[in-house]
């Protein structure tokens, strides 16, 4: 996502010494990985098979509620075509986002982009198709084309959109999903991406920022695979007790470059590139309307050059938390509510370019129309002081800290068209240094 810095949407894993660090996309995801995109995302007439991964949440958004995942698509029922495919088993979806971003100003200079992706793929419900009790299966790609405002125009770290990705076409998602006893215990192997099970707030999916998508201390320092690149891994979740979970991964220690030639199994994993392992405990609890808390972290086995002597260290770790609260329910008030907070701290601010993140905000929903989704939220990445020295060292001024400030309100246009305009304050962003004010507006298509 920068084109005048690293075009990447992780931190390589070696060497390391860079002079700017990854970009982060979802994001979200997300997907964009967002909304920034939430939701659910099938063929209108199809029931839900299985959930669709966060990432395409993010991207193309979930603040209609459920009825949204069930209303007519563009295209119809092709013909009684689709019907028939769900009543198999099988579920082809497709979908479109485009943006339109502005920098008006700060930042590097002054100037717009637009980008557009198309999201594609089809779920199998196994147990319909040939008889597999629990057993589903996904696959999907992307096709992205577009410019990067955030690279070309605002000079941030967190980019400004969680829908740019230097990937042109790409398979992303190819999994098994197995589950157990009523979904208390599943587990999935296959091309899997982080950001769709870990670190996630469903309130902060609305908002297009890709920092509120995965946590910028796992995005900012480690190459596992976040959007718009799965890679190789496995996850297990288990709910030992009611309202409690645990859930556990190891994916490939590098989802590869995010680049055109890139089609989604330039992926490494083993030696130098190692592996990245995740765990997450959850608490659903009763409070108000109800919430959900989430403790995790992660450990990557890669190989990591220290900032302060340029030796390799094998190792980096972070802990982190997400506080998800429901404050207002629209069925019993006249509206909704609900806020976030989250935030993320690693240890290792040797060999760490982002050393702490912390986010927050507020999402009401049925405010002017039903259906609708109005949110304010703010962002703040710290980074490492080593990782600083390092980069004024090589000619790089960068800040020590950057901090995001995000208005967005998302509607429905017809059953299968969404608009969502949206405001950015981008106060001192980490290569630029010169505040940012970003205008834009992105459009959901469901085919």
């Amino acid at each position: 996502m920068l084109k005048k810095h690293t075009k990447h949407n992780h931190r390589s894993i070696k060497p390391i010494r860079q002079k700017s660090p990854s970009r982060l996309v979802f994001q979200n995801s997300y997907l964009l990985g967002s909304a920034c995109f939430l939701g659910t995302l099938f063929s209108a007439q199809a029931e839900t098979l299985i959930e669709h991964p966060v990432t395409e949440r993010r991207l193309f958004g979930d603040a209609f509620g459920g009825d949204w995942h069930d209303t007519p698509n563009l295209t119809g029922d092709w013909g009684g075509l689709l019907s028939s495919l769900e009543d198999r088993g099988l579920v082809p979806y497709a979908a479109y986002v485009g943006e339109f971003m502005d920098n008006a100003s700060g930042g590097s200079d002054e100037g717009s982009a637009f980008g557009g992706l198309l999201d594609f793929g089809l779920e199998a419900d196994l147990e319909k198709l040939v008889g597999w009790e629990g057993g589903s299966f996904l696959i999907n790609a992307f096709y992205f084309k577009g410019n990067d405002v955030s690279g070309d125009h605002v000079g941030d770290f967190n980019a400004v959109s969680n829908l740019y990705t230097d990937t042109e076409f790409n398979v992303f998602n190819i999994y098994l999903r197995q589950s157990f006893d009523g979904d208390r215990l599943w587990f999935k192997g296959g091309q899997i991406a982080v950001d769709d099970d870990f670190m996630v707030s469903e309130s902060s999916l609305l908002f297009i920022n890709a920092s509120f998508g995965p946590l910028p201390v796992q995005s900012g320092n480690i190459a596992a695979p976040i959007y718009s690149l799965a890679a190789p891994g496995a996850l297990v979740y288990i709910e030992p007790v009611k309202d409690w979970y645990l859930q556990g991964a190891v994916y490939a220690g590098d989802a590869g470059p995010a680049q055109s030639d890139n089609q989604g199994f330039d992926w490494r994993t083993g030696g130098a590139t190692g592996w990245a392992w995740f765990g997450e405990v959850g608490h659903n609890y009763d409070l108000l309307e109800g919430g959900v808390i989430k403790l995790g972290g992660y450990y990557a086995s890669s190989e990591f050059t220290n900032f302060t002597d340029g030796n390799t260290e094998r190792g980096l770790g972070a802990f982190y938390a997400v506080l998800d609260q429901r404050v207002l329910s629209s069925e019993t008030s006249s509206f909704g509510m609900s806020f976030f907070l989250r935030g993320g701290v690693t240890p290792d601010d040797e060999v760490a370019t982002v050393e702490a993140y912390l986010d927050g905000g507020v999402v009401f929903d049925n405010v002017l129309m039903d259906n609708d989704a109005l949110g304010f939220a703010f962002s703040q990445t710290w980074f490492g002081d080593d990782y600083q020295n390092d980069a004024r060292a090589g000619g790089d001024d960068v800040s020590s800290s950057e901090i995001v400030l995000e208005a967005t309100y998302q509607f429905k246009v017809t059953e299968w068209f969404a608009v969502q305009p949206d405001l950015q304050y981008i106060i001192d962003p980490h290569f630029s240094m010169d505040n940012a004010l970003v205008v834009g507006a992105r459009a959901v298509i469901i085919f």
